[in-house]
């Protein structure tokens, strides 16, 4: 593990896009990641 973090903390979500835009249209994907980073 690179950042020394947990399988357990990370979660991972699909999506279909309702059919909306290139990616509802099977044309392409996109990724999107975010973090919450707490300095103790």
């Amino acid at each position: 593990a690179i950042l020394s973090i947990s399988p357990s903390r990370v979660n991972v979500k699909g999506k279909t896009n309702e059919a909306l835009g290139f990616i509802g249209r099977k044309e392409g994907i996109a990724a999107q990641a975010t973090a919450t980073i707490v300095i103790q």
